[in-house]
């Protein structure tokens, strides 16, 4: 198992996982929620001044609808969600929040706390998204003490397409990646370049696999 390889963060991939990424099968909410937590975070930590301030909720809303029978249940899932936020959500630039839409997408919604707007970055465009939890999520908001009843949802251009059906999820992870960075203008990134993509995460989590194995 890949455990914990990362100091400070709860990482659990098996060589399933791995062999699944490199050979271009869907990511499952695992693997973004790893990449995240262990590429994205350690050099913000390291590097603050080339990124935004931004949290990650973890791929919490996979499967929202399926999951959200009445309010409580709604509220209990943003509780969980939120939870993983160190401070209130008001003092943050950015908020990602990867979402598992349709019967088998991934897309990403962004919480822009300063421009006070909701983004969504979506591999798969064409398609209508009617399981967003907008309405609630500003609800949700609203009891937290920020007012997000007129926070427009918007698909911001430019927002790079997928041509495979299985890469939804490296397409979700490159959006929040470049996102994060305030050196990185637009989104420089295309199908063309998702082998490459998951080869070099592959690697990533190679090395920390065997990193975690000689510090153990």
């Amino acid at each position: 198992m890949f455990n914990g390889s990362e100091e400070g963060h709860d990482n659990f991939l098996s060589f399933h996982d791995i062999r699944e990424l490199l050979f271009a099968r869907e990511s499952e909410s695992v693997i973004i929620d790893c990449y995240v937590n262990t590429y994205l975070f350690r050099p913000r930590e390291e590097n603050p001044d080339i990124f935004w301030n931004f949290r990650y909720l973890g791929a919490v809303l996979k499967g929202y609808v399926q999951s959200c029978r009445d309010d409580k249940s709604k509220k209990e899932h943003f509780e969980y969600a939120f939870r993983k936020l160190d401070h209130a959500p008001n003092e943050f630039d950015l908020i990602f929040s990867p979402m598992h839409v349709g019967t088998n997408h991934w897309a990403l919604l962004v919480i822009h706390i300063k421009e006070k707007e909701f983004h969504m970055y979506d591999s798969l465009r064409s398609k209508h998204r009617a399981d967003i939890p907008q309405y609630e999520l500003k609800r949700y908001l609203k009891g937290k003490h920020i007012d997000a009843d007129k926070w427009p949802l918007r698909y911001p251009d430019p927002c790079p397409q997928q041509g495979s059906g299985d890469d939804c999820g490296i397409f979700t992870y490159k959006y929040m990646e470049c996102l994060a960075r305030r050196d990185i203008q637009d989104l420089p990134f295309s199908q063309d370049d998702m082998p490459l993509v998951r080869a070099k995460m592959t690697l990533h989590f190679i090395k920390a696999y065997f990193n975690g194995q000689e510090r153990s």
